[in-house]
């Protein structure tokens, strides 16, 4: 077969001509069948984006998503992720609206680097004054972005992977550590709350959030037939969630708990049972707490709705400076140091709940079974932490014991000690 050639008296592959503006062209097809063309100065440019392509063939990158930006890869994501409870889905999406979107959100996937998230993110720390909160908010939207686009061969590697992590090294920031409040603290306030005349018509719902560990949105959806006074136990089925519905308005969405492990049954610790019994006989004279199809809830506020995870957030955060002004004023009246609460919410009881459960050497796995943890390692990490804390209690307690056998000074000449060494 003659082979052909340009004007130059070049030799062209299958594929390659020469135009009659002078550039190169070489034509190709996609994976998909699509007809493509690529256009260079030079034939050795032109061949440099063949070998690109033709590699590119190979593991199956050159189709239509070649093109697809970012903007299109999320909405790809977000159809594909049913999962996703209505609640997490809110805030997946607005965490990638409002930040990833107007900056990189019209930016073809494949023309985005490492150094380029790297610059992404020290925009979001430095320009936009995110927190790591934020920051890490951004990362879980844009990781199965760019997850999918590898799982797709729309591109090669994963442009974010170890990006979070290099800018929170970088700027020295330290995740927000969830304490819990201590045995001393709780007593103070369920004894404030019990006492106060504004507060105490929430008693109830804090003495069951404290004495069960249960999530807040679950302990909003509790139902009297989730309460089972015969056996002691409280069977958690689902939770709450204040959603979106529409463009402004937001609705109670009843569903299952956060995860498959939270389906579970607690055990009724007897106070809590008189607890209870007490709430139900609060509610004979009163409309029963309803929610679409559902009636009977434990917990209900003036419109006779359940409440949602940031109401009682809002009111746990106005009864603690309640408590801390009060508790200020009596410590000055009575001389004496305050026992002051810095922070509190309904999460951090819960983190209480299973921090007793620890200090009382708890088998780990009944304390993931009656929190509803995901997987063993998050009650593990609690349980580690409260075994650090008593194993510097418990060599404290001991020191004492050791006292005597402190060695003497170095520069003390004990005769006898040093005539038994003169003898070897």
């Amino acid at each position: 077969m003659k082979k052909r050639k340009d004007k130059y008296g070049k030799i062209l592959k299958e594929g390659e001509s020469l135009r009659s503006d002078g550039r190169y062209q070489y034509r190709y097809n996609t994976i998909d069948h699509k007809r493509k063309t690529v256009y260079a100065r030079t034939l050795d440019a032109l061949r440099e984006k063949e070998r690109e392509i033709q590699n590119n063939l190979y593991i199956g990158l050159c189709n239509t998503d070649q093109n697809i930006t970012v903007d299109q890869m999320f909405m790809r994501c977000a159809a594909n992720r049913q999962f996703l409870k209505p609640r997490s889905r809110e805030v997946y999406e607005y965490s990638y609206n409002k930040h990833a979107k107007p900056v990189i959100g019209s930016r073809r996937i494949k023309d985005i680097k490492y150094s380029d998230m790297m610059i992404f993110f020290k925009y979001l720390f430095e320009e936009q004054k995110l927190g790591i909160s934020g920051m890490r908010s951004v990362n879980h939207a844009l990781t199965p972005v760019f997850r999918t686009a590898v799982r797709d061969n729309i591109i090669r590697t994963n442009p974010i992977d170890g990006v979070f992590a290099e800018i929170k090294k970088m700027y020295d920031l330290k995740e927000n550590k969830r304490t819990a409040v201590s045995k001393e603290q709780l007593k103070a306030l369920l004894s404030f709350i019990s006492s106060s005349p504004k507060d105490s018509k929430y008693f109830n719902i804090f003495c069951t959030l404290i004495f069960t560990g249960m999530r807040v949105s679950e302990m909003c959806a509790l139902m009297w037939e989730d309460i089972d006074f015969e056996n002691n136990v409280i069977h958690i089925n689902r939770s709450i969630a204040y959603t979106k519905n529409g463009k402004s308005n937001h609705i109670r969405l009843i569903q299952t708990p956060k995860t498959f492990s939270g389906i579970r049954t607690i055990p009724m610790f007897t106070g809590l049972r008189n607890i209870l019994i007490e709430q139900k006989q609060l509610q004979e004279n009163m409309s029963p707490v309803t929610c679409g199809e559902y009636a009977g809830f434990v917990f209900g506020n003036k419109n006779a709705l359940p409440y949602t995870a940031d109401q009682i957030e809002r009111i746990l955060r106005n009864i603690v400076k309640h408590y801390n002004k009060y508790e200020t004023e009596q410590a000055e009246n009575e001389n004496r140091k305050p026992l002051l609460i810095d922070s509190c919410t309904p999460h951090q009881l819960r983190h209480s709940f299973c921090t007793i459960l620890c200090e009382n050497d708890v088998n780990v796995k009944i304390i993931q079974e009656v929190m509803g943890h995901a997987s063993v390692s998050t009650s593990l990490n609690i349980y580690a932490e409260i075994s650090e804390n008593k194993k510097q209690k418990e060599l404290s307690r001991i020191e004492e014991n050791f006292i005597q056998l402190n060695p003497v000074s170095r520069h003390h000449n004990d005769t006898n000690l040093c005539r038994i060494y003169n003898k070897i």
